[in-house]
């Protein structure tokens, strides 16, 4: 910012002015007055530099508050300018224009992506995580506009854009979303079939859902890992209990080795159990809810040479017990309830207690210690 301070006009000097002036050649130059640009008038003899009087008390006072006032205000107008415009950003309607745009190059060579395409990814995934504020008598319209989206503005290969898409029409729940999930189930990229098993799950309808109950089933035999694991958990809240056709083809998903395939394996001895295989709940008890075998175990991101933290194992014994409450078998209540007394974890022992509890069973009073 520029300021004008106000320049002095000249005057007459006296004799005694103009000889201190002539022999004080580093005398400081009037206010107002650039360097190298100084008046002749400022250096004769015969004139003199006019000094303002001091400001008087009052005007003191006004700047040293009605300044600093006048700044306040404008700083908060100007941030709340920049919140409006950064606020803006966030909006349902903003999101959806920024699916609607370009991708620029999409993803480029050595896994580089185009920053548009990052922009539209990071849109869709902000859409899914605002379904739950979307009003009832929106939903229809939003997810008519995200279906169209996913079949006229995204390309084949953007799996990401796609994977948060099929969640966010599957939170809506709508009509025309359903046949949109359901057909990218068989998508020749992993990451889409990944989508589209999380949109059924998600899905409202869950006798709708379990119309996908025959495409979910094939997937268990998926290349992918993640993709075998989420079609497994998807059975196990979806199949009919007791069906010996999906029950034979999660038996069969357990036999595959490896520690890439752990995941698979557990949802699929999971899955079993919630639909009443013994041999799924003998596994889910002896294993899965059991602390010195989980112990055993690598942490699955380190490698066979770091065993399972027991942060980890908690998250493990948490996650099964969840889907325990869904689980009829005796043998899975008999461990809930061995948890309950001696599992080390009072987060874990709380949680098997309310399972027991919400069975209506009679359960003591939970121990305070393991």
């Amino acid at each position: 910012m520029h300021l004008n301070y106000p320049q002095s006009k000249p005057a007459n000097m006296s004799e005694s002015h103009s000889s201190n002036l002539k022999n004080n050649e580093a005398m400081p130059l009037p206010p107002g007055v650039p360097l190298g640009q100084v008046d002749a008038s400022v250096t004769s003899s015969q004139d003199e530099v006019a000094i303002p009087p001091p400001p008087s008390f009052a005007r003191q006072m006004a700047q040293l508050v009605v300044i600093p006032a006048i700044i306040v205000i404008v700083a908060v107008g100007v941030a709340l300018l920049f919140g409006k415009i950064a606020g803006a950003s966030d909006t349902l309607d903003s999101q959806i224009l920024k699916l609607k745009q370009s991708s620029g190059a999409g993803k480029m060579a050595y896994n580089l992506q185009d920053p548009r395409y990052k922009d539209r990814s990071l849109a869709a995934y902000n859409i899914a995580t605002m379904i739950p504020s979307v009003k009832d008598a929106d939903k229809a319209k939003v997810s008519d506009a995200l279906v169209e989206i996913l079949r006229e503005n995204v390309g084949d290969h953007e799996d990401a854009l796609q994977a948060y898409l099929l969640m966010a029409i599957g939170r809506l729940g709508q009509p025309k979303g359903f046949e949109a999930i359901v057909e990218r189930l068989s998508s020749p990229l992993p990451r889409i079939r990944e989508g589209a098993i999380s949109g059924i799950l998600a899905w409202p309808n869950k006798e709708q859902a379990r119309t996908a109950v025959s495409r979910l089933t094939v997937l268990l035999s998926d290349d992918t890992p993640i993709v075998r694991a989420k079609s497994a958990a998807a059975l196990g809240e979806l199949a009919p209990h007791g069906d010996a056709t999906i029950i034979a083809a999660l038996h069969e998903a357990m036999t595959v080795q490896g520690l890439e395939q752990r995941e698979a394996v557990w949802n699929s001895a999971i899955a079993l159990a919630r639909l009443g295989d013994e041999q799924g709940a003998q596994y889910v008890a002896d294993l899965l809810l059991n602390r010195e075998y989980l112990a055993s175990q690598p942490e699955l991101l380190e490698g066979p040479q770091h065993p399972m933290s027991p942060g980890t194992q908690d998250r493990v014994i948490l996650s099964v017990l969840a889907a325990a409450r869904t689980m009829p078998s005796q043998i899975v209540r008999d461990k809930i309830r061995q948890i309950v007394e001696k599992d080390p974890s009072r987060v874990i022992r709380a949680a098997a207690h309310r399972i027991l509890s919400e069975d209506g069973a009679k359960v003591n009073e939970m121990p305070a210690q393991p």
